[in-house]
């Protein structure tokens, strides 16, 4: 019989979430040693889950590692974060999208460049509360994170776009090779921007949110005044706008949903990155392309570096959507022309800088600023008040409410730019 002994940070763990551990160090050929667990990064890395590394080691000097994602288990912690549907979209993508695409790319011949890389998933626990998600450590691969308060610089966005347009031409091949399974597939992912947004407190945080960046705003240009001011108290109006332009789409895809940093590792090499891979699906759904791609934009670039590279990086996007559908017997011009990305850039344009407006004040927040919603517990009304306390940018230092404010103006100055608004 197995045995396997366990060390370090391991308390919040749970009896199904240990033998899931247990298991999958069997499949791998191991039946007794030490599994150390550790937490991975720091607050502001991952707001929905605990992280861990599980280092095992045997007694050979036989060493394996795997990073585990853990929900929270507060309840009511559960239900404001609504870990049920970001677990569950997660699940989805690991143990059926992924896999199906990862099957599709391989069925076309494609190499190595033209593959898209998942981690490896060595399985979940769907089980509430106790949902688990247990996953191949990158590291060991060479795969970083970088500085999420650094933005990305032009070589590493044309990777990542590289990869998306690789992705979103799986999607789209799986969509026309299987279009029932595909169909069963995306039902079952939700658009959790779509919930919160007809979620009363949620109204409540936009309110709070919105007035809290017109006052930190006051004494700039009234151009920016007048794009944030009742912009964040639309968002419902507008998601449920473009829910109802999806509905059955011929041009939707399952997204990666949360194409930021922290959810993009890098192989460097010399220092530069060479390779990428995305890490966190919990916010995967279905929709257009472009959502994914300014996600990316607005949340992991800086306008500086838009100005001289967006339309490059669209360009360079549906050069290579066109090449990968090719390698599944498909045409851009067919699936998602170039005229039709342009056209949803700018119907997605406004609810991405929306997002990444709100986003701003997280993204940008020293570790020590972070608000660690998942160690929070209370009431729910209470929960959603102390959260909206502990958001309040006027508590945070002049360094970082200067930049926010630099930010938030720099996605305005994009929007217009280009004209996503």
């Amino acid at each position: 019989m197995a045995q396997f002994t366990f060390e370090g940070d391991f308390e919040v763990l749970a009896d199904p979430q240990i033998k899931l551990v247990e298991s999958a160090l069997q499949k791998q050929g191991f039946t007794n040693g030490k599994i150390i667990v550790e937490p991975v990064g720091q607050k502001g890395d991952n707001y929905v889950a605990h992280v861990k590394r599980f280092i095992y080691e045997a007694e050979d000097g036989t060493t394996f590692k795997m990073i585990g994602k853990v929900a929270p288990v507060a309840e009511q912690i559960r239900l404001m974060m609504n870990t049920m549907v970001l677990f569950n979209n997660e699940t989805v993508m690991y143990n059926l999208v992924l896999p199906k695409l990862n099957d599709i790319q391989n069925s076309a011949g494609a190499t190595d460049d033209e593959k898209v890389r998942f981690p490896t998933c060595y399985g979940v626990v769907t089980e509430e509360p106790y949902e688990f998600i247990l996953l191949e450590d990158l590291k060991e691969a060479g795969f970083e994170m970088l500085d999420r308060l650094k933005p990305l610089t032009n070589e590493s966005v044309r990777l990542i776009v590289k990869d998306l347009a690789k992705y979103h031409s799986l999607s789209y091949a799986f969509k026309n090779s299987e279009p029932e399974i595909y169909e069963n597939y995306s039902n079952k992912l939700k658009n959790m921007w779509t919930i919160m947004s007809a979620e009363p407190e949620s109204q409540q945080f936009f309110e709070s949110g919105e007035n809290d960046l017109l006052k930190m705003m006051h004494d700039v240009s009234d151009k920016y005044k007048n794009v944030l001011r009742g912009s964040l108290t639309q968002i419902a109006a507008i998601a449920k706008k473009l829910q109802s332009y999806e509905k059955g789409s011929k041009f939707s895809v399952i997204l990666q949903g949360d194409c930021w940093n922290n959810n993009i590792l890098f192989r460097l090499e010399d220092g530069k990155p060479v390779e990428d891979v995305m890490i966190d699906y919990q916010l995967s759904n279905e929709s257009s392309p472009a959502s994914d791609l300014l996600y990316l934009i607005f949340n992991c670039t800086d306008h500086a570096t838009r100005l001289k590279h967006y339309q490059e990086w669209i360009d360079y996007y549906h050069e290579n959507l066109d090449y990968s559908l090719k390698l599944h017997g498909l045409k851009a011009n067919r699936i998602f022309s170039k005229d039709q990305l342009d056209a949803d850039l700018r119907r997605y344009g406004k609810c991405m800088v929306i997002l990444g407006v709100m986003l701003s004040s997280m993204l940008v927040r020293e570790s020590k600023d972070v608000v660690d919603m998942k160690e929070m517990t209370a009431d729910r009304e209470k929960l959603v008040e102390d959260t909206i306390a502990l958001m309040d940018v006027s508590l945070l230092d002049v360094s970082t409410i200067v930049k926010i404010r630099e930010r938030i103006m720099g996605i305005i100055d994009t929007a217009l730019e280009f004209g996503l608004i």
